[in-house]
């Protein structure tokens, strides 16, 4: 692996404020579109805009029954559950939330680690920092939801899902070799897309919210939808690939840190979210938590 530089970091950077701005992209694309679709919309226009650059470089689609097995299984823990988790938690929860939500991936990354890997065991230091980060969710999800039901729990408990597959996903992508970053991010897409699209046109089918609907569906939940897919998608897909062959996945999971705090900033700016005391606490813990466990990880020269 590379050393990171500037124009790792940098990438890193542009790829957090990109993510972090889909929080806000989701909540207009829902202003028209189911969470299935939103996902299957996403997911099919970075699909087809990847593999178009992809064979314009040369590159071919796999012919390895085991490779198309491997790539619809990263389809599905890296977008197509995700995709669609992510707008159904959105539904009742502010985007800012979400994200915050969203960051504690790292501190589930350390569990996860510690069950496949040989090498990574959860250390007291690691367990420190997952406990910190794990009274900061608390701190987000707030005493009353838990008082009011599992109906306000379940869409905090759908972004920490999300945030677990992408996870998975990242471990699974490091195991797949022989393909370039553009074939790679394509055939992800594409595995998702056989999940989703199916998926979109049985339950929620977006054609009929353009034909039947259209008087009632706003330019922004299209305009929403087409960026999803082509910025936080098929743009920020090339980029999170492309660091994590050339950098490694601890590299790139990085930009967990910078993901929240950006879509905070844009909630509250663009749709005048409010933020509250209890979200600024519980997204210094979980961030806190994370740098905790990686901080100890470099003095014993290993990484989750």
């Amino acid at each position: 692996m590379k050393t990171p530089g500037l124009h790792a970091y940098s990438l890193l950077a542009l790829q957090g404020a990109v993510w972090g701005s889909s929080f806000q992209a989701i909540k207009y694309a829902l202003e028209g579109f189911g969470p299935m679709s939103v996902a299957a919309g996403r997911i099919f226009i970075a699909a087809v805009v990847l593999l178009t650059y992809a064979l314009m470089q040369g590159d071919r689609l796999p012919r390895s029954v085991a490779t198309w097995l491997s790539l619809i299984a990263i389809g599905f823990f890296n977008c197509a559950l995700p995709f669609f988790l992510i707008p159904w938690g959105e539904q009742s929860l502010d985007s800012g939330r979400a994200a915050i939500f969203m960051a504690t991936g790292p501190l589930i990354a350390i569990l996860l680690v510690h069950f496949i890997s040989q090498d990574e065991k959860i250390t007291r230091y690691k367990t420190a920092g997952f406990s910190l980060g794990f009274i900061g969710v608390l701190c987000v999800i707030g005493v009353d939801t838990f008082a009011s039901g599992v109906g306000d729990l379940l869409p905090q408990l759908a972004i920490i899902v999300a945030a677990a597959s992408y996870v998975i996903s990242g471990a699974m992508v490091k195991r797949l070799k022989g393909l370039s970053s553009a074939m790679l991010s394509a055939g992800v897409l594409i595995g998702g897309c056989l999940i989703t699209v199916p998926a979109s046109l049985w339950l929620a089918p977006p054609l009929a919210s353009i034909t039947n609907q259209s008087p009632n569906l706003p330019d922004s939940a299209l305009i929403a939808l087409v960026y999803l897919g082509l910025v936080p998608t098929a743009a920020a897909f090339f980029v999170r690939f492309y660091l994590i062959k050339q950098y490694g996945y601890t590299f790139v999971s990085q930009v967990g840190y910078l993901v929240p705090v950006f879509s905070v900033l844009f909630g509250v700016l663009l749709l005048g979210e409010v933020l509250t005391l209890a979200m600024v606490i519980g997204l210094v813990l979980i961030l806190g938590g994370i740098m905790l466990s990686r901080q100890v990880s470099k003095r014993h020269h290993r990484f989750p």
